[in-house]
């Protein structure tokens, strides 16, 4: 009887152990992106190289204008360190999913499409397109109509929004040329491989900027069957961490259009013109 009394508290004891590893093993699993970094004060974010918007200095800092508000509505949530993992801009939604960051900081644009695979927060900016063009735009090749009806080549980087006005413009297949990064589309005008490069209208004032042999043509903002698209665009993330997205939009609310965040990503080129006019949802809803 004793035996029998001895074993049975082995194994309420045994019982106890593995019920207590196994609520405490749940618990860590169930602990989300926003607690993990709380607890850690720390998030790493995915970028593609395009200033103004999101870019890494020569020193290797990451800045522009989605990490500058970004790392503000951390830092009101307690996360002091947010740090950069630099990728291809058509790899950033793969990337974000497969885990080898927590957010994309690009400033991307809240597209239907992407909303079928990423949640966004609220837009922090909206922005019209502009071409990039040789000097003196020799072709007077300025939007998406000259590029059709002069059956032009157009270079569009892999994974914007620009692919798909191209799309909607009309053009051809073979005018569509798609290119991996934004160097490589200032390279495929300057070598005549295309008449311009499609980008947002600031992006591509800042390569002009940088560049003598190229300019930016006149911006302008694309239109389709009645309908306006501009640009607007924020952070992103995977579809379960809706308490992150919830969290910075409650900052977001707080923040933008105030005179600190138009003080803020003014250094980057931006005004309260290029304050969005949209939520995530309406733009998702295809509005």
């Amino acid at each position: 009887m004793l035996r029998s009394m001895k074993i049975s508290r082995c194994a309420v004891a045994a019982l106890t152990t593995f019920i207590a590893l196994t609520l405490m093993s749940t618990a860590v699993l169930a602990e989300t992106t926003l607690e993990k970094a709380r607890k850690s004060g720390y998030i790493r974010v995915g970028f593609a190289n395009e200033s103004p918007f999101s870019y890494a200095t020569s020193k290797g800092r990451l800045t522009g204008e989605s990490p500058t508000v970004f790392r503000e509505i951390m830092k009101n949530l307690g996360i002091n360190e947010v740090d950069g993992v630099l990728i291809e801009w058509g790899s950033l939604i793969p990337g974000l999913k497969a885990g080898r960051f927590d957010a994309i900081v690009a400033s991307m644009y809240v597209t239907p499409k992407r909303c079928e695979q990423i949640i966004f927060a609220n837009p922090t900016y909206g922005i019209g397109e502009a071409f990039i063009v040789n000097k003196g735009n020799p072709e007077g090749i300025s939007n998406f109509h000259d590029a059709v009806t002069g059956d032009k080549k157009i270079a569009l980087v892999a994974g914007t929004v620009e692919v798909r006005y191209a799309k909607l413009a009309g053009m051809k297949r073979k005018q569509r040329v798609i290119v991996p990064d934004f160097a490589s589309a200032v390279a495929a005008v300057k070598a005549g491989r295309v008449s311009a490069a499609a980008l947002t209208s600031l992006t591509a004032k800042d390569l002009a900027s940088k560049d003598d042999d190229i300019e930016r043509a006149e911006p302008f903002t694309f239109k389709h069957d009645g309908k306006t698209y501009r640009g607007e665009g924020s952070f992103a993330f995977r579809m379960e961490d809706t308490d992150l997205r919830d969290a910075i939009n409650k900052e977001l609310a707080k923040f933008i259009g105030t005179p600190a965040h138009l003080e803020m990503v003014k250094e980057f080129g931006f005004d309260s013109s290029n304050l969005p006019e949209k939520t995530a949802a309406q733009h998702c809803a295809g509005e």
